[in-house]
């Protein structure tokens, strides 16, 4: 679940709804599931989570140590003179704008299929919270982007999770299919050495989607699985609803390869723009696992292995650190409007002094 988790950053949604309930005044009783709604975190818990931040950024910094061994300071200041800020920059800031705008639009699609009609506008202040929060946490990002929705539609917790892990099946799907792309036409890439693993991939994804649009399983213990209450999304989605989210999603993904070819030649690192965009799919699907917070360490360590060909260590070393610095950068001004939304969300939340029941 944990891998899931860290692609919960789309959505399908089944239905599209004329009713707005955003205005609406949300009550615990008399919902389709109850789930536990903390009134605030024990300091047990608390502690729990520094403990867990310090441990991803520590194992962060561990991969970044071990990247640069026999690399002197010196020489991460020469690479950094000679390049080229300004397109550096402007490749980071298209990257972080498609990435930004283009998943606003899709969990707007997203919880409007499956849930409440969502519009783009109400979307962006949840999302701009998702993207502050993930410069700590990813898997907190997605756990701020469901709460926001609870609040602001009344879309249950279990089943908004269920929702953007659904999202996440679709994510691993497209970036599947990508890399099955890539290790068809591109000779000489990475993914066509290794081209087993997005067609296991592919295989595996495609039969889990069977599973859900087949209909109700005749077997006891998958029709239990089957009719979870919060498993709505999974239940609802219809093969054009996949394609739907797919289409919205490639567009993001490939747009990545694009802007990452840019942030590549402003080091002075010329990679063939198909090359780059072969070994995409690759560095997003590493690159995005929920082990340290907003990959660090892994996209540094994915760049080197796919470009080692065409840069040095150090240079491909500090092209990560680049983007992965920007990366942060970029979500920190979020923090400053939907930051105070967020707390606002949280604290009439946190109005209900009782626990709800867990779902069964």
């Amino acid at each position: 679940m944990a891998l899931i988790r860290g692609y919960i950053k789309h959505h399908t949604c089944r239905y599209n709804t004329d009713v707005d309930v955003s205005g609406a005044q949300l009550s615990l009783e008399h919902t389709p599931e109850e789930e536990p709604l903390l009134a605030g975190k024990p300091p047990a818990s608390r502690r729990m989570k520094w403990i867990q931040n310090i441990l991803a950024y520590g194992l962060a910094l561990g991969i970044i140590v071990y990247l640069a061994r026999g690399t002197s300071l010196g020489e991460f200041a020469a690479i950094l003179r000679h390049a080229n800020p300004w397109w550096f920059l402007l490749a980071c800031a298209g990257s972080f704008a498609f990435w930004f705008l283009g998943e606003t639009y899709l969990f707007a699609k997203l919880f409007s299929y499956f849930h409440a009609r969502t519009t783009f506008r109400e979307m962006l202040p949840a999302n701009a919270a998702q993207y502050f929060l993930q410069a700590i946490n990813q898997v907190a990002g997605g756990a701020a982007l469901v709460f926001f929705m609870r609040r602001r539609k009344g879309v249950p917790l279990f089943s908004g999770g269920a929702t953007m892990a659904f999202l996440g099946l679709v994510d691993v799907l497209v970036m599947a299919l990508m890399g099955l792309l890539a290790a068809i036409l591109v000779p000489g890439s990475l993914l066509r050495a290794a081209w087993y693993y997005p067609v296991a991939i592919t295989a595996g994804t495609c039969l889990i989607a069977w599973f859900w649009l087949r209909g109700r399983p005749s077997s006891r213990l998958l029709r239990w699985i089957y009719e979870r209450p919060s498993l709505l999304s999974f239940r609802q989605a219809r093969l054009s609803h996949w394609v739907r989210l797919m289409l919205i999603r490639a567009p993001i993904f490939a747009a990545q390869g694009f802007m990452l070819y840019y942030q590549l030649a402003s080091f002075g690192i010329h990679v063939p723009l198909v090359q780059v965009l072969a070994f995409e799919p690759a560095e997003l699907f590493l690159s995005a696992l929920p082990i340290t917070p907003a990959g660090l360490g892994i996209l540094q360590a994915v760049l080197i292995l796919g470009f080692h060909s065409y840069g040095s260590r150090a240079t491909l070393l500090t092209v990560g650190l680049a983007i992965s610095t920007m990366g942060i950068v970029m979500r920190l001004p979020l923090g400053i409007g939907a930051a105070g939304t967020f707390a606002r969300e949280v604290t009439q939340a946190q109005k209900p002094q009782t626990l709800a029941a867990a779902e069964s």
